[in-house]
């Protein structure tokens, strides 16, 4: 009996350091130096970071915790490629995945810029070229969310293939830095 619960504490231990720690993501890695997606002088907190086990298993994506209505700036220069900000459900149960406002930049490179979880009626820049640092939407809780915020990622292809994800360094007060769950960061007045 209690090798039993020995085996059994070791594998509930080894569990909560797998939860913990997060999942594997690509190696890819973008050149480009990105802005933070947000106004200048503010900061806001990764609370779901690159591989996160809620919804981010193997995916290079961020999450910044925001309340709803915050404004929502363009990271890289490029052209609209899509958008959706009619919606206005979201929720903490996998129905609502397709729920999500969102629009998705397309860069020079022919990566893409995702911004997710926007407000009803959040997007602000629909068609055409937009510039770095431009306002392009409002943040939300649209989609599958637990509470609001703006989910950022660049990809390469548009699937949810591991290596279709590009992992993304930022301008911060702190330098360029590659961004962690947990952490707070602030974007620069210019």
């Amino acid at each position: 009996m209690k090798k039993f619960l020995l085996i059994l504490l070791l594998i509930m231990a080894g569990g909560l350091i797998y939860f913990l720690s997060g999942s594997t993501v690509t190696e890819n890695l973008d050149g480009y130096i990105y802005d933070l997606p947000f106004k200048e002088g503010t900061s806001h907190k990764v609370v779901q970071g690159y591989g996160g086990l809620f919804s981010h298993k193997h995916k290079a994506a961020l999450d910044f915790s925001m309340p709803e209505g915050t404004p929502v700036y363009a990271a890289r220069e490029g052209i609209v490629y899509s958008y959706k900000d009619n919606s206005d459900e979201g929720g903490p149960f996998a129905k609502y995945e397709k729920k999500a406002n969102y629009i998705m930049i397309k860069h020079k490179d022919g990566s893409f810029g995702c911004y997710w979880h926007l407000q009803k009626g959040g997007v602000v820049i629909k068609k055409g070229t937009v510039t770095k640092g431009q306002l392009i939407g409002y943040s939300g809780s649209t989609g599958f969310v637990l509470r609001p915020h703006l989910h950022f990622a660049v990809k390469r292809k548009l699937n949810y293939e591991k290596d279709s994800f590009v992992r993304t360094k930022f301008r911060t007060t702190d330098g360029i830095r590659l961004l962690e769950g947990g952490e707070t960061y602030e974007k620069p007045v210019e």
